[in-house]
């Protein structure tokens, strides 16, 4: 029986897109990678394009801030609470060498980042 003291980070694991490539890579002597299937083979691209685009979500938030200078509204400790979850899954995705996980972590450390700076400058 597992217990997971931080829910909400188990779950932004069950949730990301490319859990699934994580798990699959252990146990590649029963799966070929890429796989022969087609189906997988396509899933697999599509994670790959979602792991890019999804941290491009922000972009809206990132607009509202620094083009528009309109921080009213957006919590500081909200975006410094993802910034920090963000580094040890990051790290996670360093030590298992998933290149998608890294791409998606930097991506959303990169967007956290910037949003934050904005709010502190424009808040």
């Amino acid at each position: 029986m597992k217990i997971f003291i931080y829910p909400e980070v188990h779950l932004m694991i069950m949730y990301n897109p490319a859990h699934h490539q994580h798990i699959r890579k252990r146990k590649c002597k029963t799966r070929p990678y890429p796989n022969v299937n087609k189906k997988i083979r396509i899933l697999d691209n599509l994670v790959t394009i979602i792991s890019f685009v999804f941290p491009l979500t922000a972009i809206p938030q990132i607009y509202e801030i620094w083009v528009l200078k309109n921080a009213q509204g957006v919590s500081f400790l909200t975006w410094l609470l993802f910034l920090l979850l963000t580094i040890p899954l990051l790290g996670y995705a360093i030590v298992h060498k998933d290149k998608r996980l890294k791409l998606m972590w930097a991506l959303w450390l990169i967007t956290y980042a910037i949003v934050l700076v904005g709010l502190i400058l424009y808040k």
